[in-house]
């Protein structure tokens, strides 16, 4: 039992990184449109609902 203790904590702990990644990355993408004169809002949710694959239209479409 205290290997699945050890494997579910890691998970957890993987799970709760890969959020704090994309919600920085959703933070980055939401300035870095505000100041590039985009509808920085938009961007916003795209990059959230879609994540590493909404970063990477942004970086392409971007003035």
């Amino acid at each position: 039992m205290d290997l699945l203790a050890g494997w579910m904590t890691i998970l957890i702990v993987l799970v709760v990184v890969w959020f704090v990644v994309a919600l920085l990355i959703a933070i980055w993408v939401y300035k870095d449109a505000k100041s590039r004169d985009m509808n920085a809002a938009v961007w916003l949710l795209i990059v959230l609902l879609t994540g590493c694959i909404g970063c990477i239209i942004y970086l392409v479409v971007r003035d």
